[in-house]
C-alpha cells in the first residue's frame, strides 16, 4: 500500500506538469491570432517552454543530488504554479514567451524529479511497472488539459484557461511539503561531489554509453512527440476540419493513451525495456504516416488513437529507463541532463514544423516526424542495455 500511496502522491504533480506543458497547444491558434503571429513564430511560442525546461532539468535536476529530492520537487511546483497563473495576465506575445520559459523551468524540473523520487522507493521486481504507471499520469494531465480547453476556452477564453490551471499546482506543492519524506537512498548516499565532478562521472568510461544512449533517446522522443502534439490542432485544421471538430477529435483520441501506458507497464517487466521501447516507437512512426494519409474522419480518429497508444506507451519506457541506468550519487544529474538535452528538441521541433508546413506541406512534414521515431528505435537497439530486474546502486 505504501508504494500505491506514493504513486498517487507523485502522480498528481506529474499530471499537473503535463497539463501545464500542453496548455499552449489547444489555444495556440487563438493566441496567435490575438497577438498577430503565425508560422515559425507561432511554433516558437509553443516551443519556448522548452528553453525553461532545459534550464529546469539541468539545474534543479542536478540540485536534487545536493539539496534532496523533496525540496527540489516542491520548489519546482511553486515555480510552475505561479508562472502558469501569470500567463493569464500577459499583454503581448513577448510577455507570454517569457512566462512560458519560466513555466518551463518548473515543468522541466518536476518531470525528472518525480521519477528520481519514486525510482528510489521501488523494488527491482516491479520497478518498471510502477514507473510506467507513474508516466500514465501524463495521460490524465493531457485529458484534464483537453477537457479544460474544450469547455473553458470557447466559453471564457484562453486567459481563464491558464488561470484555472495554475491554482491546483500551488495547492499540490503545499500538500507535498507536508506529506512527503526524503528518499532513504538519497539520505544514505548523499552526493559530496561538486556539479562539475558529477558531470565528469556522466561521461566517465563507466557511464558514457548510457549517457549517449539517454541523450539521443530523449532528443528524438521529445522532437517526435512535441512536433506532433503541439501542432495537432494545426494539422487537423490543414486537413480541413473546423476548430470544434479538431478539439473533439483530440479529446476522444487522448483516452487511447491510458491503455497504451498500461500495456507498456505490463511488457517492461515481462519482455524488457529494450524490446518494448523499440516496438512501440516503430509502431508510432507507422501510425504517424497513417495519420498523414488519412482521408476520412474515421481514419483520422483511428490513426490518432494509435499514435496516442504507442507514443505514450513509449514515453513510459523512456521515463522508467532513464532513472535506472544511473547510480544514486548522480541519478538526479544524469536524469536532469538527459531530459534537459531533450528539451532542445522541444524548441527546435515545433519551430521547424511551423516552417515545414509552409514549405514542404503537411504529408512530408509528418513523414519527417515519423523518421525521428525510427531513429529512436535505432538508438535503443544499438546503445541501450536491458535494465529489467537490475538492482539500483
Amino acid at each position: 500500500m505504501k508504494i500505491v500511496r506514493l504513486l498517487l502522491l507523485i502522480g498528481v504533480p506529474y499530471a499537473l506538469a503535463a497539463m501545464s506543458l500542453l496548455l499552449i497547444s489547444l489555444p495556440l491558434t487563438l493566441i496567435s491570432k490575438e497577438f498577430g503571429v503565425a508560422g515559425p513564430l507561432a511554433g516558437f511560442i509553443g516551443g519556448s517552454v522548452f528553453i525553461g525546461m532545459f534550464l529546469g532539468a539541468i539545474l534543479l535536476g542536478s540540485a536534487a543530488d545536493k539539496i534532496g529530492r523533496k525540496k527540489s520537487l516542491i520548489l519546482a511546483l511553486l515555480i510552475l504554479g505561479l508562472s502558469t497563473l501569470s500567463c493569464s495576465l500577459v499583454k503581448n506575445w513577448v510577455q507570454l514567451i517569457v512566462l512560458r520559459i519560466i513555466t518551463g523551468i518548473g515543468i522541466g524540473s518536476t518531470i525528472p524529479l518525480c521519477f528520481v523520487y519514486l525510482t528510489e522507493f521501488t523494488k527491482k521486481e516491479n520497478r518498471g511497472k510502477v514507473l510506467v504507471l507513474l508516466d500514465s499520469f501524463w495521460a490524465y494531465g493531457w485529458i484534464i488539459a483537453t477537457l479544460l480547453g474544450y469547455f473553458v476556452i470557447p466559453q471564457y477564453g484562453w486567459r481563464m484557461y491558464f488561470m484555472a490551471s495554475g491554482m491546483p499546482v500551488i495547492l499540490v506543492a503545499l500538500l507535498l511539503a507536508i506529506t512527503l519524506h526524503e528518499t532513504p537512498m538519497y539520505a544514505s548516499q548523499r552526493s559530496s561531489l561538486s556539479f562539475l565532478e558529477r558531470l565528469k562521472v556522466l561521461w566517465s568510461k563507466e557511464l558514457i554509453r548510457m549517457t549517449l544512449c539517454t541523450w539521443i533517446m530523449w532528443f528524438t522522443m521529445v522532437f517526435g512527440y512535441y512536433s506532433f502534439f503541439i501542432w495537432i490542432i494545426g494539422y487537423m485544421r490543414k486537413m480541413g476540419y473546423p476548430l470544434p471538430a479538431a478539439y473533439f477529435y483530440s479529446l476522444i483520441t487522448s483516452f487511447a493513451q491510458i491503455p497504451g501506458y498500461f500495456s507498456a507497464a505490463y511488457l517492461v517487466d515481462k519482455v524488457g525495456r529494450k524490446k518494448t521501447l523499440i516496438s512501440y516507437t516503430i509502431a508510432t512512426a507507422i501510425s504517424v504516416i497513417g495519420f498523414a494519409y488519412s482521408k476520412t474522419a474515421e481514419e483520422l480518429i483511428l490513426w490518432l488513437s494509435l499514435i496516442c497508444f504507442f507514443c505514450l506507451g513509449a514515453w513510459g519506457v523512456v521515463m522508467c529507463y532513464t532513472g535506472e541506468v544511473y547510480p544514486t550519487r548522480v541519478r538526479g544529474t544524469g536524469y536532469g541532463f538527459a531530459s534537459g538535452f531533450g528539451r532542445i528538441a522541444g524548441i527546435v521541433g515545433p519551430t521547424l514544423v511551423g516552417y515545414f508546413l509552409t514549405t514542404i506541406g503537411l504529408i512530408n512534414t509528418l513523414c519527417l516526424v515519423a523518421l525521428v521515431f525510427i531513429l529512436l528505435a535505432i538508438d535503443m537497439a544499438i546503445l541501450g542495455i536491458e535494465t529489467k530486474n537490475v538492482e539500483l546502486v
